[in-house]
This record gives structure tokens, sequence and C-alpha cells, in this order.
């Protein structure tokens, strides 16, 4: 029975593990280092020289300012491959001058497009099949988002489509890594280029992603993470901006030290996330009271939603735009010190789900079977040599929406929480109920985004889906399929 089986989630805090859970209990109690570190020579302009020493570590850094270790550790990690400009002589090759954190992506984004001076009659090409996060930040800063259609099977954008959308007016072009799965990274740099465009990437599903033995998130003129609850790593919220040149990177800096950190309460919110939802999953199948926890703390403000209303036709979230506090900073670093073993499972889940549903998949012309052609993401799954994927998610597209919510449907009964992304209503910038038109989408500007978002699925990928609970859906697909023959 239901009740009795584990339950199978693609984006109900899928990263948080008991370490993380533990800490941000721990962290709830200690509210002195909920926003920053006092004694951090950085924060502070009034620390004499001797304690200003004396707070530093070895690696230059003091002992409890997460947010500078959590941007340093950061910039280790992104450029240990190859570091794609020259520091300055005055930095070190990872200084964290290049990695700037805020309290969301999305914030990242808006003080990216700021330093960048995007003004009002600037376009910014961006990809459909993406989410408010993306596009806000444009309208924030008063520029036109232009969208570009996505490539069949990649979910990513497509670069004849790009230059067939750049005009005169257009500054940036936003690479979206979907899923983890990296863009065509040197075409649209190639394009970029000859149109004299600013490049920025949006690696919020692709931390760890490399194209050509360099990670994602390094190749762009800037680019952004998000440390929200269902990225590659979770500090509930969070992001940060990646510059190249340091002249950039000290303009970001400079926006976000403007900024204030979110309220004690804001932060004791993000804080109560992890324990909270740990109890509501452990209980959700039974008698639906684990749902209903979610449900009442949502509608009571104990616990954030990911997207709040008012950004779904454009406008700025409640709690911002502020920089990353220590506390989240705290839950951030915990999690980058796990980033490498969390996308081997990734990818080890995903390799299973590619062997097991190709028997399901066909290519144009055959006769019709349960899936559509899915010959790009098995080449992902299967190592391809020029990219290195992290599977944020496995997606899989069915025939047509319908089959595609009787699928979810009869999972759900199973205990199997399958999800459609950007949304579930056909719509190709989520979450749900997103109003397209305030975002400057007319329906027909992106096909292949719109297919995409009408009939594909997720399968879950996190650290915490075991092979055990992959068998369970792939045994789960197989038998739907075997009951719903076309």
């Amino acid at each position: 029975m239901k009740i009795f089986k584990k339950p199978i989630f693609v984006s109900i805090s899928p990263n948080a593990q008991a370490d993380d859970v533990w800490l941000a209990f721990k962290l709830m109690f200690m509210p002195w280092r909920w926003k920053e570190d006092k004694s951090c020579p950085r924060h502070s302009e009034f620390i004499s020289e001797s304690k200003r020493k004396r707070s530093r570590n070895k690696f230059g850094m003091t002992n409890r300012c997460a947010i500078c270790q959590f941007e340093k550790r950061l910039g280790e990690y992104l450029f240990s491959v190859r570091h794609p400009s020259p520091p300055r002589a005055d930095q070190d090759d990872n200084s964290p001058v290049r990695i700037i954190t805020f309290e969301s992506g999305r914030t990242a984004l808006d003080a990216i497009l700021q330093a960048l001076e995007i003004k009002k009659g600037d376009e910014v090409l961006v990809q459909g099949f993406t989410c408010t996060a993306a596009v806000n930040p444009i309208l924030w800063v008063g520029a036109k988002p232009v969208y570009v259609d996505v490539e069949d099977g990649t979910y990513n954008m497509s670069p004849d489509d790009l230059e067939k959308k750049i005009t005169s007016r257009s500054r940036v072009v936003i690479i979206q890594h979907t899923f983890g799965f990296p863009a065509r990274v040197s075409e649209i740099l190639s394009i970029a280029k000859k149109h004299n465009l600013l490049v920025v990437e949006d690696c919020a599903h692709s931390l760890g992603a490399e194209y050509n033995g360099q990670k994602t998130g390094t190749f762009g003129d800037a680019a952004i993470f998000s440390f929200g609850r269902s990225k590659v790593i979770s500090a509930v919220f969070g992001g940060a901006a990646v510059a190249r040149n340091p002249r950039l990177a000290e303009k970001i800096r400079e926006i976000q030290n403007k900024w204030e950190y979110p309220s004690h309460g804001w932060i004791l919110q993000q804080l109560f996330h992890s324990p909270y939802i740990a109890i509501a999953k452990f209980l959700y199948n039974f008698l639906s009271i684990g749902k209903v926890m979610i449900v009442v703390a949502k509608k009571l403000g104990l616990i954030s939603v990911m997207v709040y209303s008012v950004e779904k036709s454009g406008g700025k979230p409640p709690f911002g735009p502020a920089k990353m506090p220590n506390a989240l900073a705290c839950l951030g670093l915990n999690q980058l010190n796990k980033v490498e073993k969390f996308n081997e499972h990734r990818r080890e889940l995903a390799r299973f789900y590619g062997e097991k549903l190709q028997p399901f998949c066909h290519s144009e012309g055959d006769s019709p079977k349960n899936l559509v052609n899915m010959n790009e993401i098995l080449r992902y799954a299967q190592d391809d040599k020029k990219c290195k994927p992290i599977f944020l998610n496995f997606p899989i597209q069915v025939r047509n929406f319908g089959v595609r919510w009787k699928l979810i449907g009869e999972a759900r009964v199973r205990g199997i929480y399958l999800e459609s992304w950007p949304a579930k209503d056909k719509k190709v910038i989520g979450p749900d109920n997103v109003c397209q038109e305030k975002l400057g989408y007319e329906d027909g500007l992106c096909p292949a985004a719109e297919k995409a978002a009408s009939t594909s699925i997720n399968l879950p990928t996190s650290p915490n889906t075991s092979k055990d609970d992959a068998e369970r859906v792939v045994k789960f697909i197989e038998k739907f399929f075997v009951n719903h023959k076309s």
C-alpha cells in the first residue's frame, strides 16, 4: 500500500540530508550568526589592525565567516579546471572577488544586469522553456526580454533561432544550461562575438557541469548560480554572481554593498524549512498528513514559497534585493562539500534511466511508441566526451499533454511524485499560473519550447533518490505504458 512505501520526490527538498537538517536546526538557536560575522574584516571598517590579523586563518579568511568561506570555496570549485581569464596582480587565482553572493539567483541576475548598465530600450535574449527568475530581472532594469526557441531534445537555446532574433537593440544573451545539460556554448559565444553581445550564463541547474573540460559559469562575461531548495546544492534560498572581469566583479560588489541582509524573521523562516520539511516528507503518504503540514505551513508563513505570486506577473519578491546571510552560507557551504558526490549520483541514475527507457523511445518516422525521440538525452547519459552534464533531473517526453497528466496522476497514487518543468499548464515560463503576456511572451514565439513544455516529465535523480527508488520509477513507467498502448 502507498502509506507503507517511501515517497519519491522530484523537488520537495531533494538534497537535504540528515547533516543539513541538523545544521539548520542548530542555527535556528544561534541568531548572532544569522546575518553576518561582525569580526570579519570584510564586513566591518571599524576593526583594529591587530584584531583584523588575529581574525584571519591561514587562508587569509576568518574562522567563522561562512559568507567569505562560501564565496572562496565556490570560486575554487568553479575555476579549478581552467581559469577563463588571468587574475589581477593583487589577487590570487581563486580570489572571492569574482564571486558575489545574494539571497537568491534572481537578485544575482538583477545585480549583473545593473552592473552591465542594461537599461530601458535594450533587449536581452533569453530562451523559452525557462522560469520567472531568468526573465523578471530583465524587466526590473527596464529592458525587453526577447525569447529564443530551444532545440528539439536538448531543452537548451537554439543557435539558429538566436541568430534570427538578434536586432540592433540586442545587448545581452543569457545562456541557460537546462537540467544541467551544457548548452551549445561554442556556437552561442561565436554568435555573441559576431554581434558584439555580452554573455551571461544561467547556471541555476548546472553547478559542476562541464563543456570541453571547463565548468559552466566560466565562459561568459558573467554567470549566476542558484542555491534554492531544488537546485544542485541547496541553502533553501541563495544565489551567486560570477564575473570574469575584475572591474565587473567590483561593480557587482558595489551594488551588493548597497543592499541589506534579509530580516531575522525571513532567515528563521528558511532555517525552519529543512527540519520541518524532513518531518512532513516522512509523514507525506500517511493519511496525507505531510502534505497537509506543508500546505498549512505555507499558508501561515512558517515556511517560504519558491516563487511569490507577485513574481508571476513580473513583480519583485517581498524579501529582496538582499545579500546572502551568514546562516544560509553555512547551509550552502555544507552542501558544496558534497557537490561532486551528489553529481556523480545523479549521473549514475541518469545512465540507469537511459538504459531502461531506451526501448520505449522512437525516432521521427518510426511507428509511434510511448516516448518521443530521446537521442540527445541518451547521448548525454552515455558520457558524451564534449559535455559532462550533471542531470539535475532526467527529463522524458511523452506523446501528448493528456498522456503526461495520466502518467503523473497514476504515479502519485503509488507514492511517486513526478513533476513537469517549467510548469504544469503547458506554459514555457514557470512556475504554474505565470502571466506570460506580462512577461512579454506570446504564444507561437517558441514552438519547440511549447512542445517540450506540454509533453515533458522529470524523473528524480537527487541524492535522496536511491537506486531502488529509481527502479521503482522505471517499473511503474514500464507497467503504465504496457497498460496504455496506443
